[in-house]
């Protein structure tokens, strides 16, 4: 007899943790269950259990077999589940028929469901601009001076938030043997390794609780226990199913087998592979070896099913259909008349309609700083309302964008006849101090390379005042150093801020490719910022600056003196921020306005305003994105001075030539970037991959006088890239004129 098991490799464990907080058996014996007393009235037939093991996506298999069961009239008294097993037979023991399950199944979206990054349009303003600044959208927190690692590699909220809305209707039955089916799910406890049955309490965060793949999502906390995905200690409960009173079994295991034979184990990858299958496999061995007399076991061909194939669910519904009915002898023998069966299904459907659960009180936990008054204005319910599953994923759904918690959920308190709605928000740890880092890399192989680090560190709570302090250093070709202060009154803001830049720039004669000079330009500066906030979709800025330049110029040969010149001036701008991603946009829009004006006063050495414009918007179907873009800009008052106005030259910015290789008072650039995704969408390891190109026009000028249509250079691109965990990387050939260069890009490019 072949042995399948439950487990997986640990990257694909670690991918398909499912998790949530619930409530174990009693302490003294987790691993028992009740007995299920007989929901519906069998005469003259056994009293059959129905046990589903884990297999992640493999587990899709159960609702084919569900399927072939209703085809053949046979009555299912009590189930019992593991990880994907719980998700399966939770469904069916609430009252869904295979159909049902399988509209379920087919109507989530298995690509986002694992993803707990909030989207971009649900952000703050302050947070869009933060990410922009940064690169790279992943947190360092900090505790007590501490760096704190996640618990799990995937949060698992939104995915949890799907399974309440789904198991809504039973949040006040706290007796699973009340269920349309009697049903059982178990987990383990990571302390003891001991499975553990849940047969009481919370549905959702049971079934939950069932699937978290350690090191995948967090353990579960309940009662005192700490639970893991069930696989590990129990993943076929065929042994839960018979404690329930049950005379037939039929067992549906979408386990893999560990491997037969050395010559099979060849990587280090193997290695961990058959590690993690050999865990429990002396239990899954006991189960089923248990199977005897009108037992049925069902082996679904698992073949080419991976445990993330979300996206093949009717595969693996078609294949657990088929491995149901090659067992049609053993299956037709518990078979029941026509009008027993309608007898059945009519006793089910008695049972699956519970009482509307009214809420007579709404109370917020909370251990994170966010006040319970925020926290409850985010929740619809109001006493008096009928319990809506669909409403409250939206309210828990709001909640967790506040981006403060771990996880939020809810729960039905019964005391004295009274429902009460609670609502628990269970503070993040690492997100009021935490680091972000970012890199933009580039080469055109033996031509230039420019290298930028990016590290910030973010203090949302500065010394306990309620602002924000925020420190920023970009480090590699070009310097910066910026530290800022910022809080917010309302939809009002005011943020000092200080900083320290040096770059560089070759500046070109207008009209040839003669290099004037290479400059290594530095500013200081600090200043204070005020502003209105639009939502979180705009903001207008205002401020001063007063700081100084130093062109590192000993020629002179851009118009500005030696050393350090005062700079002064004031500024204020409009953005515009809705785009849905700031890798690979395809909705949305960015624009923005910025006048500044450098004044004489304060011992100001420039006299000059600079007025630019950039605009970016994407414009998506099906694979294909095209984001347009340009950018106008515009100095008056100018003299022979120069301050390094404005920049051309790079990857997207006239591909081709070398990077701020074009530097001026005015400036006119327009492009069109397109790409198309060549990888379909996967469940939780999903990596976009894309190819492109762009077109793209633009020059700067010294003065207004010199723009015109035919000074305008031209560059075009083709590119491969992809949007991977560390940040988009671009594999790139540009060509302007003569010029041609080949970039690798590993960063953020819009």
């Amino acid at each position: 007899m072949t042995i399948r098991h439950g487990g997986w490799p640990f990257l694909l464990g670690i991918a398909l943790a499912l998790a949530g907080p619930l409530r174990a058996a009693p302490a003294a014996d987790p691993g028992a269950t009740r007995p299920a007393p007989p929901a519906f009235a069998a005469t003259n037939r056994p009293r059959i259990g129905l046990v589903l093991g884990g297999g992640g996506a493999k587990g899709f298999a159960h609702i084919g077999v569900i399927e072939e069961l209703e085809r053949r009239h046979i009555p299912i008294d009590v189930i019992s589940g593991t990880s994907m097993g719980a998700v399966v037979g939770s469904m069916y023991a609430i009252g869904n028929d295979a159909a049902q399950i399988k509209a379920i199944a087919n109507g989530i979206d298995w690509v986002t469901v694992f993803n707990d990054s909030p989207s971009r349009n649900d952000l703050s303003f302050r947070r869009k601009r933060e990410v922009r600044d940064v690169l790279l959208n992943l947190r360092l927190g900090l505790e007590d001076g501490k760096p704190v690692l996640p618990r799990g590699a995937l949060g698992g909220q939104r995915l949890f938030a799907t399974v309440q809305e789904l198991l809504a209707p039973w949040r006040a039955t706290e007796d699973f043997n009340a269920l349309p089916i009697p049903f059982r799910a178990v987990a383990t406890d990571i302390v003891t390794g001991k499975h553990v049955v849940m047969d009481s309490g919370n549905l959702s965060t049971a079934v939950f609780a069932s699937m978290s793949i350690p090191a995948g999502f967090p353990p579960v906390k309940r009662e005192g226990l700490l639970l893991v995905d069930g696989s590990i200690s129990d993943n076929l409960p065929i042994d839960v199913a018979r404690r329930m009173g049950v005379d037939v079994v039929i067992a549906v295991d979408v386990g893999d087998p560990p491997k037969s034979s050395a010559d099979k184990i060849n990587s280090a990858l193997d290695v961990f592979s058959q590690m993690q299958l050999l865990l429990g496999y002396d239990a899954i061995k006991r189960q089923r070896d248990s199977i005897a007399g009108r037992d049925v076991l069902i082996d679904p061909d698992i073949t080419g099913l991976s445990v993330t194939a979300f996206n093949q669910s009717d595969v693996a519904i078609e294949r657990g259909r088929a491995a149901a009915a090659s067992q049609g002898d053993r299956l037709s023998a518990l078979s029941v008349s026509d009008a027993d069966w309608a007898a059945y299904l009519a006793t089910r459907r008695a049972r699956a309609n519970p009482a509307p659960i009214r809420i007579d009180r709404v109370e917020v936990a909370t251990n994170s700083k966010v006040p319970v008054a925020e926290i409850r204005a985010l929740v619809q319910a109001q006493p008096g309302d009928i319990l809506d599953g669909a409403k409250m994923h939206e309210d828990v759904g709001a909640i967790f964008k506040l981006d403060e918690f771990d996880r939020v959920d809810y729960h039905i308190d019964i005391a004295d006849g009274r429902n009460t709605l609670v609502v628990n928000a269970e503070g993040a740890r690492g997100t009021r101090r935490y680091f972000q880092t970012g890199l933009i890399l580039a080469s055109n192989f033996g031509k230039a390379a420019t290298f930028d680090l990016g590290i910030g560190y973010t203090d949302r709570d500065f010394l306990g005042s309620g602002a924000e302090w925020r420190g920023f250093a970009r480090i590699g070709n070009d310097v910066l150093f910026e530290t800022s202060l910022y809080r917010q009154f309302g939809n009002l803001f005011v943020e000092p801020v200080a900083n320290y830049q040096r770059y560089s720039a070759l500046v070109i004669q207008q009209g040839s490719q003669q290099s004037l000079a290479s400059l290594q330009v530095a500013r200081l500066g600090f200043g204070v910022d005020g502003g209105l906030l639009f939502g979180n979709w705009g903001e207008l800025r205002a401020g001063m600056r007063v700081g100084g330049l130093n062109p590192g110029d000993e020629a002179n040969t851009v118009g500005v003196n030696p050393g350090w010149n005062r700079d002064v001036d004031w500024r204020i701008g409009f953005t515009v921020d809705t785009l849905d991603s700031l890798t690979f946009p395809r909705s949305g829009l960015f624009a923005q306005v910025q006048v500044i004006d450098h004044i004489n006063a304060l011992g100001g050495t420039f006299s000059r305003d600079n007025i630019s414009l950039a605009v970016q918007k994407p414009i998506s179907w099906d694979r294909a994105t095209v984001v347009l873009g340009g950018r106008l800009a515009t100095t008056t008052r100018a003299g022979g001075d120069f301050i390094g106005d404005f920049q051309l030259g790079g990857f997207l910015n006239l591909s081709g030539l070398q990077r701020n290789s074009l530097i001026g008072p005015q400036l006119l650039f327009g492009r069109a970037v397109g790409y198309y995704r060549i990888s379909d969408r996967a469940p939780i390891l999903d990596l976009p991959i894309y190819l492109g190109g762009s077109l793209e026009v633009g020059n700067v000028w010294s003065t207004r006088d010199d723009i015109s249509l035919g000074s305008l250079r031209t560059a075009a691109s083709v590119f491969v890239a992809a949007d991977t965990p560390i940040g988009p990387t671009w594999l790139a050939y540009g060509l302007s004129g003569s010029k041609g260069s080949i970039y690798l890009v590993l960063g953020r490019i819009f």
